[in-house]
């Protein structure tokens, strides 16, 4: 891990943003107010992922009341893992904190995270919703996901596709994220037990979007899923026969 200084945030909460200008200012707003709370050094890095709407000038608002306010603005529009990794890239802190911007998650519960990793002596920990708030279809979806993840990989988590995950820096920044969308958490995983990271999970909660409408398309996403995994699985097999230098 490397050296602290004492300049250097304690926490960095990462997220990517793509067209959520109904509530993406609730949102940060709520996540500074979770750092000014604690009184710890914090920073907040939101990747605007080519939005069309006015999140990029939301953000550009928000960093006149928020000081510690990152915002990586860039087009077009790379997808979901994309923005993940150019905000994790922009991360100063000891512990990195990926989370959604659309308030599914609470950013208060990063307090739970860090206590399992320091308690367990973890590399990285990952939620679980204890409660999914989703519709019915992805609710089995995403029952189904954490099997075949199992079966395929396994790891044996709850939730492999959570969102919200702490990361201590120097394992955030080991994990080179390849999906666009939907399957990052889970690849986050994956390649993070691969490369011989300790993993642990504990429980969250997750409410219903605070605005706007997911964009994920759940057929076809779950066609992408499936075809990523199978890629993951042969990137997994050749980096552990010394085929690769990376994973």
């Amino acid at each position: 891990m490397d050296e602290r200084t004492e300049d250097r945030p304690e926490i960095s909460i990462c997220a990517p943003a793509y067209n959520e200008e109904e509530g993406i200012a609730q949102v940060v707003r709520y996540w500074a107010q979770v750092i000014r709370d604690d009184g710890i050094r914090g920073q907040i890095v939101v990747a605007n992922d080519g939005s069309t709407d006015r999140t990029a000038d939301i953000l550009r608002e928000l960093q006149a009341e928020i000081p510690f306010l990152v915002v990586v603005d860039y087009k077009p529009n790379g997808g979901y893992g994309y923005a993940l990794s150019q905000a994790i890239a922009h991360a100063d802190g000891d512990y990195v904190v990926t989370i959604d911007s659309d308030g599914q998650f609470d950013a208060a519960e990063y307090r739970l995270l860090l206590a399992e990793l320091r308690h367990g002596g973890y590399d990285l920990v990952t939620g679980y919703r204890k409660g999914k708030r989703d519709t019915f279809v992805r609710v089995v979806a995403d029952r189904g996901l954490n099997v075949l993840v199992r079966l395929m990989f396994g790891l044996r988590l709850r939730d492999t596709n959570c969102a919200l995950k702490l990361l201590r820096r120097d394992v955030a920044r080991a994990v080179q994220i390849e999906a666009r969308g939907y399957p990052t958490p889970t690849e986050i995983l994956v390649k993070a037990q691969t490369l011989g990271y300790r993993i642990g999970e504990v429980g969250i909660t997750h409410s219903e979007r605070l605005a706007g409408q997911s964009k994920l398309k759940t057929f076809r996403t779950a066609w992408q899923m499936g075809w990523f995994l199978v890629y993951l699985k042969f990137k997994q097999i050749l980096y552990r026969a010394r085929v690769l230098n990376r994973i």
